[in-house]
């Protein structure tokens, strides 16, 4: 079951060799924000029969990303690279051959310098479901460790990845997928353990999912969770370590991502989603994510499954 090492720089003797072909040379960074993001590559690739399960392969990427939250769970695997995470007032660097466990609404901020990860992002349902198979609880996972040194467990997720990138037939997916998350929680004592959110918040969380793309009033949130605006806010930035405001422009920079992958124009995304301009969607999507809408369309490989 995952060790944790903190923040050691030398891969394991075995994943040494495993990694030395994703090894390349990258220059020295002085400043992660001048990056130019058009050296970057992206790849996503979604499962749909296994619940939209995502497949997310990065590589060149130079970053300070700010404080923000994801929907999903994310287990990435650090090829190249390092990446910073800050979450719960610490900071914790993957190396390669090291994994990165984000809880899904979790707030974190991360500084990636020529960073290479193939990762997969999984909804929070689909991860429950599994832990109530192996568990026979119904309890939200959480993981208290967010970066992992355990050589079996990385070269297991990465032939995951492999398996759901690949032809393999949905049986042989959906089995992989489930011996390997197995593998992630088959020691009680390092588990992911329960994280509890208070209802009032999750009411609010699960209002602007729906709503992320109208112009919310904070007293009708309030409302619905049952505060006073200021209340709702100071117990919201506690929980979610973000602000409603800040996680609503989160949410529409999400969807407008779903939508181009769909099809729809940089200007049609902007709209659907609610951003009341071009400029505005621009601002905020490159803040959040690093890139401009454009350099993320133009320098995407975006795959559907069947």
């Amino acid at each position: 079951m995952p060790h944790v090492y903190g923040d050691q720089p030398i891969c394991d003797a075995e994943l040494r060799t495993d990694l030395c072909s994703f090894k390349t040379e990258c220059g020295p960074v002085t400043d992660p924000m001048s990056a130019d993001p058009t050296s970057w590559n992206l790849e996503i690739r979604r499962v749909p029969h296994l619940d939209d399960v995502q497949l997310v392969h990065v590589s060149d990427i130079t970053h300070d990303y700010p404080r923000h939250v994801h929907e999903e769970y994310c287990i990435a695997m650090i090829l190249k690279g390092t990446e910073t995470h800050i979450c719960r007032g610490s900071s914790y660097t993957a190396f390669p051959g090291d994994m990165l466990l984000l809880n899904a609404g979790e707030a974190h901020s991360n500084r990636s310098v020529c960073v290479e990860y193939k990762s997969i992002q999984i909804h929070p349902r689909s991860f429950v479901r599994l832990s109530h198979s192996m568990s026979g609880n119904n309890r939200t996972p959480f993981f208290a460790d967010p970066v992992v040194r355990d050589p079996e467990l990385f070269r297991s997720f990465l032939n995951l990845y492999t398996t759901l990138h690949g032809n393999a037939s949905p049986l042989e997916q959906e089995s992989e997928l489930a011996s390997t998350f197995e593998l992630l929680m088959r020691e009680p004592d390092d588990a992911p353990v329960e994280s509890i959110e208070p209802s009032c918040i999750t009411r609010v969380r699960e209002h602007l999912r729906e709503h992320y793309s109208e112009n919310v009033s904070l007293s009708r949130l309030a409302s619905i969770a049952n505060l006073s605006p200021f209340h709702l806010i100071r117990v919201f930035n506690n929980q979610i370590g973000i602000p409603p405001h800040e996680y609503q422009t989160q949410l529409r920079v999400t969807n407008a991502q779903r939508l181009m992958r769909a099809g729809r124009s940089i200007s049609e995304a902007a709209i659907e989603t609610g951003f009341f301009d071009q400029s505005h969607f621009t601002r905020n999507f490159k803040r959040i994510t690093g890139m401009t809408p454009g350099t993320y369309l133009s320098h995407s490989n975006i795959v559907q499954d069947n």
